[in-house]
Formats: structure tokens, sequence, C-alpha cells
């Protein structure tokens, strides 16, 4: 796999973590061991691993100054995950700030 793929990968994975994170933490309140039992949060953890795994891969050949601040498109993605899986809200002025963000995201990819 290419660095950058390993990025772009990672960002994705670490995104739909954060998305598996909060269905499982949503569905189980009654104890920690209902967490430990919970394939949304066993989802989380799989996802989380294999995101910096390849984080790993990617910042191995692609400068730190660049790859982190790619880390900020996971924002986006998060927005859009969550309002499909979470069936979450997501404000227009949330958005627009998204939107700035991804702007300079854009900006920093081309730089390379």
């Amino acid at each position: 796999m290419s660095p950058s793929a390993a990025l772009w990968t990672s960002i994705v994975l670490g995104s739909a973590a954060q998305v598996f994170l909060k269905r499982g933490v949503s569905t189980q309140r009654s104890s920690y061991l209902a967490l430990l039992r919970s394939g949304w949060i066993w989802a989380w953890a799989l996802c989380f691993v294999f995101a910096t795994g390849l984080w790993l891969v990617a910042l191995s050949q692609i400068q730190v100054s660049y790859a982190f601040p790619l880390l900020s498109i996971g924002y986006l993605v998060v927005a859009v995950l969550s309002q499909i899986f979470l069936k979450e809200r997501v404000p227009a002025l949330r958005w627009l700030a998204i939107g700035v963000i991804t702007a300079g995201v854009a900006l920093i990819y081309k730089s390379s």
C-alpha cells in the first residue's frame, strides 16, 4: 500500500472508529463489562488499531507537517457518518466551520 493510500485509509478508519465508539457507549450504559461485550466497541477497537498501523506506515514516508493537518478531514467524515448512522443533526453553522477546515485541508493537500 502506498503511503498516501495508508494515510487516507487511516483517516477514514479513524473517523469510522469514532462513530462506532459513540454507538457503543450509547447502547451500553449498564457497566464496563457490558461495554467489553459490545460489538460496536470491538469495531471501534479494530478500526483504531488498523488506523494507527496505517498511520505509522504513512508517517514512515510522508512529512508529519503534511500528514498531521490532513487528519482534519476526519471532521467532515465524522459529520457525514454521524448523520447517516447515528441520525444526528448537524447545524448549518457547524457545516460552515467544517467547510472552512476542509478548505484548509485542500490547501495543504495541494501543497505537496
